[in-house]
């Protein structure tokens, strides 16, 4: 409908009765103040929108786009069908605790509101103030914070130095990986201990996750306990968590006793160890970690099994020692054949078939 502009006078078609020109700079395309602020943690680059973000890059240049980017987006408003750039001017990263970087930005709007018929084009300069502070997690970091006590340990004996190497790889590995997930999966304090291993963690969560991964991998079992450290304000109790993981005190290949009887540990789960006799029968069973625990002991390491050389399989199989060329005979359906190597274990003055050595024995490593 063509009239006359109430605000210039010029006639033209109208819209809520301004010409096209005056509604334009009545009603620009986006909204947002000329100067944005966002808290930046000087300490690990974490920024705060309606919570702490951790940044997905690690590079300098690339967390100070991100972060201003978000503070663009975070305080624009946008009336209608509209696609908007954000071309930010990053000349310098930002300086320590209470400093303040200042990033020049450049916002290009393109679309049009529900009234009008043709698209338009907006620019818009802004400026993004980043202040920089302490996060929560950095503080509670600095000042030893913490949740929760996971504890590493093995079945019946101290880990050994090599246990104890792979195990904090590997619990370090999976905090890193949580660190996205959980900002408070951060290790406030390392305590080896004879032992095992002890990790004071930011997080009970993250304490709960890794001993579930320690068990997915390694076998063994978990425990929680909780101890009451005080009230908060606003009156209710507050709990510090240990949370323990045992991994098992043997591997797959090792030599054990269970009611009375010699096995061989054949497979290793989650939630079960799983055994074989080492007799004629060879029967299997599997048994849950909390019973494997207090019912059975390692009586020989796969490393530590004796070696012989099978010598014939009929009528019976024989074996010759390695160390000793000593034969022995034995009833057993093990599928062999002459030159074979076996495992055997001397036992309570007797001998026992074990099994067949495969030439890469990697099954139970870790």
């Amino acid at each position: 409908m063509r009239g006359m502009c109430y605000r210039c006078g010029a006639v033209d078609e109208l819209i809520d009765g301004l010409c096209p020109l005056c509604y334009r700079q009545e009603n620009p395309l986006i909204e947002i103040p000329e100067r944005v602020e966002i808290e930046v943690c000087h300490m690990c680059g974490s920024y705060k929108r309606k919570t702490w973000q951790t940044p997905k890059s690690e590079d300098p240049y690339e967390i100070v786009d991100e972060i201003v980017r978000w503070a663009i987006r975070d305080n624009i408003k946008s009336r209608g069908e509209v696609e908007v750039e954000i071309y930010p001017n990053i000349s310098q990263l930002p300086g320590g605790k209470r400093s303040k970087l200042i990033i020049p930005v450049e916002i290009i709007a393109r679309g049009k509101l529900p009234e009008e018929k043709e698209e338009r084009e907006e620019k818009k300069k802004v400026e993004v103030h980043l202040k920089m502070v302490q996060c929560p997690r950095c503080s509670r970091f600095m000042s030893n914070y913490y949740e929760a006590t996971l504890q590493v340990r093995a079945m019946n004996r101290y880990l050994t130095e090599e246990e104890r190497e792979e195990l904090d790889k590997f619990v370090r590995e999976e905090l890193y990986r949580r660190l996205k997930k959980d900002r408070m999966a951060f290790i406030s304090k390392f305590i080896p201990q004879r032992e095992g291993l002890d990790y004071q963690l930011g997080s009970v969560g993250a304490a709960r996750a890794v001993a579930q991964r320690i068990k997915q991998k390694y076998g063994g079992k978990v425990t929680e306990s909780a101890t009451l450290v005080g009230v908060d304000s606003e009156g209710k109790d507050l709990y510090r968590v240990t949370v323990s993981v045992k991994i098992p005190e043997y591997r797959v290949g090792d030599i054990v006793e269970y009611k009375d009887k010699y096995h061989l540990v054949s497979a290793i789960t989650e939630s079960k160890v799983y055994l074989k006799t080492i007799d004629e029968r060879r029967e299997k069973i599997g048994i849950p970690w909390h019973v494997a625990e207090k019912e059975s002991r390692l009586i020989k390491k796969r490393e530590e099994l004796d070696k012989a050389t099978v010598i014939s399989t009929v009528p019976k199989l024989m074996a010759m020692d390695d160390k000793t060329y000593e034969v022995y005979e034995f009833d057993s359906n093990l599928e062999v054949k002459e030159g074979d190597k076996v495992k055997i274990l001397k036992r309570d003055d007797r001998v026992y078939l074990v099994e067949k050595e495969e030439e890469k024995d990697e099954s139970g490593d870790r």
